[in-house]
C-alpha cells in the first residue's frame, strides 16, 4: 500500500510505502517534527506508540576516502607546525 498526498493534481509524490504487517497511523500534519541540519549526521522518523508522538535519531553519516585524507593531511600541518616551532626555540635558545 503506498500514502500519497490528497491532491487534484495527476502526478504526486509519494509519502509512504508498507507492506503487509505494518499500519498506517493517523497523525496531525500541523505538529509534524522538523528534522535538524546536523553536520555530519543523517535522520531518521520514529513513531512512539505510547506517547503518539513523532521524533528524529541522527546517526553519524560515515567519512569518505578524501574526508579522512584531509583530516589526515590537517593533523600533518598542525604537527609540522608544532616541530617548527619547537626548532625555532631550540635555535633561540629557550626550553
Amino acid at each position: 500500500m503506498i500514502i500519497i498526498e490528497n491532491s487534484e493534481e495527476t502526478k504526486v509524490k509519494v509519502s509512504a510505502v508498507f507492506s503487509f504487517g505494518e499500519i498506517a497511523v493517523a497523525y496531525d500534519m500541523s505538529t509534524f517534527p522538523q528534522p535538524e541540519n546536523i553536520p555530519g549526521k543523517t535522520h531518521e522518523l520514529f513513531y512512539d506508540k505510547e506517547t503518539k508522538s513523532l521524533y528524529y535519531e541522527y546517526t553519524d553519516i560515515p567519512k569518505t576516502e578524501i574526508e579522512m585524507l584531509q583530516a589526515e593531511n590537517e593533523a600533518f600541518k598542525q604537527s609540522q607546525a608544532d616541530q617548527d616551532e619547537n626548532i625555532m626555540l631550540l635555535l633561540l635558545g629557550g626550553d
